[in-house]
């Protein structure tokens, strides 16, 4: 039997030795240590490491590159919220497309073949983002899958309207629906609208939750309450949950217990997160960032992601997950190889799973999206996001990046 394409001689995350990975019709077939497949087309990894495809499965591509528009003054939620409430007043299609584009374009580049984009919908804009982001998704569909989650950013109850937009946007092609209940006046009617609307729609939920560094209680017991009512056990996924990081271990322990009972997935933002947190701690400033690590080693599904890109709620980053895996290895001081594995594991497998996508991996019947990176090692993966990368999706390459540097120093200096 000849297959498609064979990726020969590559590196895996936790497996000794080099591998051959045979793909057909877009899926892997065999995965076994390295021997000749018989195949169209042959790629030879040379011993570099093979992930899956990366996954952003947070991002707003409707607010990226708004920065150069509205710098920051303060800095602060509180102006990153009201100036872009500004801005969507001059949200055109276009507009929205021309910079979504740019993030699309750099993101199957750096190897994200699966990404979740957050759409606001409001009074103020409207349906607008969704109209521009809906043919974006098919264009691009070749090199990343793109899953369109409408979200109300300015609440639910206080925006009259606004509950109408949701549902028009879901019907318009919408794939995830969710809010953000922290600045909405009556957060517990904020998620059982969220839930009456994804029953509708039959579609999975994704809540920004816990993200101000207030002194508020938890919403997340509403959200589990709510999930266990309904039965949308599996299809729930929180973002940012800052205040997961203030928590001392044993509550901490409770709620992660109360997570993985619910199915429900954890995404942290670190670049934003740790941008944004603490703003008002003199001393002992707290990092704002989900443990991540101690969820998971305690059976919750967990991912991390991008969340914003060169706006007023992130003014930094350029879409790349993988530094994105970098940061959050730094901050949660996670420096062991099997850390390291986790890291690259959030940014793929658990990311994908965290936003419902399951045939995600290196392993038969997995989905064929992968990325050979210039590295020889998770630990290196992680400690350089190296920018040379090969991207397949369904098992064709869609995209290379190659790196070409040269010193020039005068004999004296190298003889």
């Amino acid at each position: 039997m000849t297959v498609d394409c064979s990726i020969e001689n590559a590196t895996l995350v936790g497996r000794p030795g080099l591998w051959a990975i045979a793909i057909d019709h877009g899926i892997i077939a065999q995965v076994k240590p390295t021997a000749p497949i018989a195949a169209h087309t042959t790629v030879d990894a040379q011993g570099k490491l093979l992930i899956p495809g990366l996954v952003d499965a947070h991002i707003h591509l409707d607010k990226a590159f708004l920065l150069a528009q509205a710098p920051a003054q303060t800095g602060d939620f509180a102006e990153a919220l009201a100036m872009t409430l500004r801005l969507k007043e001059q949200y055109t299609v276009a507009d929205i497309q021309r910079r979504a584009r740019a993030v699309l374009e750099q993101a199957i580049a750096f190897g994200i073949t699966a990404m979740r984009s957050h759409v606001e919908v409001d009074p103020i804009l409207g349906v607008t983002s969704m109209t521009a982001l809906l043919p974006l998704q098919r264009a691009y569909a070749e090199g990343i899958t793109l899953q369109l989650a409408v979200f109300a950013q300015e609440g639910i109850t206080n925006q009259p309207g606004t509950e109408a937009l949701l549902r028009q946007a879901m019907a318009m092609g919408g794939d995830v629906i969710g809010s953000a209940p922290y600045v909405d006046p009556d957060p517990q009617r904020n998620i059982e609208i969220i839930f009456d609307i994804a029953e509708e729609f039959d579609c999975d939920i994704d809540f920004h939750l816990d993200f101000l560094d207030d002194d508020e209680p938890l919403q997340l017991p509403l959200v589990i309450a709510e999930t266990r009512k309904r039965q949308w056990q599996g299809r729930v996924c929180v973002g940012h949950m800052t205040k997961l990081a203030s928590l001392s271990p044993q509550p901490l322990r409770a709620i992660a217990a109360d997570l993985k009972e619910a199915g429900i997935a954890v995404l942290a933002l670190p670049a934003s997160d740790l941008y944004m947190m603490s703003r008002r701690d003199t001393h002992n400033l707290r990092r704002g960032v989900a443990p991540l690590h101690q969820l998971y080693d305690w059976g919750v599904t967990v991912g991390t992601a991008t969340n914003n890109i060169q706006n007023l709620f992130t003014p930094f980053g350029d879409g790349d997950v993988l530094k994105i895996a970098t940061l959050l290895a730094n901050v949660l001081q996670l420096g062991t190889t099997a850390r390291h594995e986790f890291c690259l594991d959030v940014v793929t497998r658990q990311g994908a799973q965290a936003i419902g996508i399951d045939n995600y991996g290196i392993e038969p019947g997995c989905v064929a999206d992968l990325v050979l990176l210039d590295a020889p090692s998770a630990s290196a993966a992680i400690a350089t996001a190296p920018p040379c990368r090969t991207v397949f999706k369904a098992g064709k390459i869609v995209a290379q990046t190659q790196l070409y540097s040269h010193t020039f120093l005068s004999p004296s200096l190298v003889g």
